[in-house]
């Protein structure tokens, strides 16, 4: 890990503390690793910013995961009225109030008061049954199924409360994240922006010393040049004319 993070630091793409870099002068040189791909991807990261990474705000629920009233509260409807009145322990009666119901049903040509009166002569020709027991079977049905419809209502009131909980959770969690990341995006903005002033500190040195230098070639250039005109006097002066040189 040193010899990786020293490497980063030689391609200044982070800089070592003091400790870190007594410790990489102590070290032996060595070769650099091959890089994975998957380290490619993310790139390089300083050391402070691997310790934000343990930092990472918890990641939003997806959308998927999270249950829909059906699936949270698959009972909510369909239930069979027989199971509504069974629950409700409404006892069996000698003449259900559905089978009067089917009767009335039956006698729809008629005007309500001839069916009223039809109907009270049945009862009063069969001793088997009584408009009484069709009264009350009816009341207690209607008592359950009103009951029925509070334990709906209070079903849907508690997943309300729990849809309320969770969006709410869920908006924590991105507030947080969003901060989190602004965090890091504006550490990031403030490296890049020292990267980008040392790197043109950098190229202005390097041309800098690119100009000493041609400017240094120049005058030698210009010395040297002053010595060969001052020595070739003497040839010039003293050589024959047509002798080889």
């Amino acid at each position: 890990m040193k010899g990786f993070l020293n490497l980063l630091a030689k391609a200044k793409l982070i800089e070592l503390s003091e400790d870190e870099r007594l410790a990489a002068s102590a070290e032996p040189p060595q070769e650099a690793p091959v890089a994975r791909p998957e380290a490619c991807a993310e790139g390089p990261a300083s050391p402070r910013l691997r310790e934000q990474a343990s930092d990472e705000p918890a990641a939003v629920p997806a959308a998927s995961a999270l249950p829909s009233l059906a699936e949270a509260c698959p009972d909510l409807e369909g239930h069979a009225f027989e199971d509504i009145f069974a629950a409700a322990q409404v006892p069996v009666s000698p003449y259900p109030a559905e089978k009067l119901l089917r009767l009335l049903d039956g006698l729809r040509a008629m005007d309500a008061g001839t069916r009223k009166m039809a109907v009270l002569a049945m009862d009063a020709a069969d001793d088997n049954w009584q408009i009484s027991d069709c009264l009350s079977d009816a009341d207690l049905k209607i008592a359950a199924l009103e009951e029925h419809k509070r334990q709906l209502a209070a079903q849907l009131q508690d997943r309300e409360r729990q849809s309320t909980e969770l969006v709410d959770q869920i908006r924590q969690v991105l507030d947080e994240g969003t901060a989190a990341i602004r965090k890091q995006i504006a550490e990031l903005e403030q490296l890049l922006e020292r990267e980008v002033t040392r790197a043109a500190q950098e190229t202005t040195s390097v041309e800098a010393g690119l100009r000493a230098a041609r400017e240094s070639a120049a005058r030698e250039t210009r010395r040297v040049d002053a010595e060969i005109d001052r020595l070739r006097e003497i040839p010039t002066t003293f050589k024959a004319p047509g002798a080889a040189h």
